[in-house]
């Protein structure tokens, strides 16, 4: 995916569909294809990786709809797999699904002249995101 494709995508849906879709619309058609996407997988069909595009078509429209661009999506990702390889991961489930840990523990973060207590896992994202923000202002200079 590139910054072109995006534009293309996003323009596309809003010239074919026009602007009464929402983001919320879009998700709930994206829970259909999701569908299709699950059967075509069990099925083995030789047009799942069509149904993979609808689906990313369709999230990447919402994330447009929302007021997202292309370079806030990518940031996005970024940011959120900072996040990841920072957590914990628990053993898969029986369906193989492998969830983080949650961590509970609460800690003293100092704002201005107060303090806020934040969990352990709020408290790393707030790091994080303070360490992803300032890479994407590094990165603009």
């Amino acid at each position: 995916m590139n910054q072109e494709l995006f534009d293309e995508i996003t323009q596309w849906q809003k010239e074919t569909f026009g602007v009464q879709f929402t983001p919320l619309s879009k998700i709930a058609h994206l829970a259909e294809e999701i569908q299709e996407l699950v059967a075509d997988l069990q099925e083995n069909s030789p047009y799942t990786r069509l149904e993979y595009a609808d689906c990313f078509i369709l999230l990447f429209g919402s994330a447009a709809a929302n007021g997202m661009t292309y370079e806030d999506i990518c940031n996005a990702i970024n940011e959120k797999m900072i996040i990841n390889k920072a957590r914990k991961w628990g053993k898969p489930n029986e369906q193989g699904v492998v969830n983080h840990i949650k961590e509970a523990q609460v800690s003293d973060v100092p704002v201005g002249e107060g303090m806020i207590h934040l969990t352990k896992e709020e408290h790393r994202r707030q790091i994080i995101r303070g360490y992803a923000e300032m890479l994407v202002r590094f990165k603009r200079l």
